[in-house]
């Protein structure tokens, strides 16, 4: 996702307990947190999607939605059993799992022409929805689990868990089921990792979070490691990619939201810094509290983190985001 579209960053945190519809979000570069009441919100998903003020919602009966947190605008989205694969069964009460990341295209605010791609859980597969269709239409490309999708400049691009990665054409008002695969990373480099892609400056990075499964001797998870690689997908013969620990003037936004790169100088984050929210379901699913553990700045020069939020703030199914916005929140 495209640095300067973004907004500035906030993170928004879960549900507080009790008061269901009260939301906090913390502008860390300023120190300031705005509390809202959001009861379009309550025991709903809620995703980041790469575009200034909005979410992606879903409930435990596969409702999903598009909200805008400023103008509180909703968009109603086809119901989950258009998604192909998906199985009611299965997953009837437990809905509210199902999408792993919801990516915009562009702002529905000042287009019709916008496209929303989601990670779908089983089977693990990419979909799409633009306005005025009555269901998802699948990416049948497939040759692993997906792990992440980013928006540039008429494509989507996705990574899988294997490391290949998926490029969607939708230029000249194209609608893609098939799309061309390339070799982003080796495989054997990225074993139980889990991995994010971003577009930003021409450049097309690839990110290997490390920790994400709770280890066998201490029980718990969390960060260990970030690897930054900067992927060509022109080569089309072989795996072409480069390690990367300077980002220039940039930071990394990554989490259950859309991943973006952020220019520091905008919005003054730190550059060469990853700042990493709680997305270690399969890690959190059993325990009591939820996810909400495993969050902080990660350094990629001295591979340090320190903690962005010192609080508590934990969830089940939603725990806390990276949402960008545009328009100032009243303190």
């Amino acid at each position: 996702m495209v640095a300067e579209k973004v907004g500035v960053p906030l993170l928004m945190l879960a549900e507080i307990e009790g008061n269901e519809e009260k939301r906090e979000f913390i502008d860390l570069t300023k120190c300031i947190t705005y509390t809202m009441n959001f009861p379009q919100l309550v025991g709903k998903r809620c995703l980041g999607v790469g575009i200034p003020g909005w979410v992606f919602t879903a409930d435990g009966e596969g409702n999903m939605n598009l909200f805008h947190l400023n103008s509180r605008s909703l968009i109603q989205l086809p119901h989950m059993t258009t998604l192909k694969g998906f199985d009611s069964d299965n997953e009837r009460g437990y809905c509210e799992y199902y999408v792993q990341k919801a990516v915009l295209s562009s702002d529905p605010h000042t287009t019709d022409n916008y496209i929303l791609m989601i990670n779908q859980g089983v089977p693990r597969t990419l979909a799409y929805w633009k306005p005025g269709k009555n269901g998802f239409i699948t990416v049948e490309t497939r040759k692993a689990t997906y792990s992440d999708v980013t928006w540039h400049d008429g494509q989507f691009y996705g990574v899988d868990v294997r490391g290949n990665v998926v490029i969607l054409d939708f230029r000249g008002g194209l609608e893609p089921t098939i799309g061309k695969i390339v070799q982003g990373i080796p495989s054997d480099f990225i074993c139980g990792m889990k991995l994010y892609i971003v577009h930003s400056q021409g450049e097309l990075f690839v990110i290997t979070r490390d920790g994400i499964c709770n280890h066998p001797e201490t029980k718990t998870y969390g960060v260990e490691e970030f690897v930054v690689c900067k992927v060509d997908v022109d080569n089309d013969n072989e795996i072409s990619y480069e390690e990367v620990n300077d980002l220039d003037n940039r930071s990394l936004f990554l989490g259950f939201s859309a991943s973006v790169a952020v220019d520091v100088e905008q919005y003054g984050c730190k550059a060469n810094h990853i700042y990493f929210t709680d997305d270690c379901s399969t890690a959190y699913y059993s325990s009591e509290k939820g996810g909400g553990k495993d969050m902080g700045i990660y350094n990629l020069l001295d591979d340090t983190i320190e903690p962005h939020y010192t609080g508590e703030s934990y969830h089940r199914f939603s725990p806390p985001i990276w949402i960008f916005n545009t328009t100032p929140f009243s303190a």
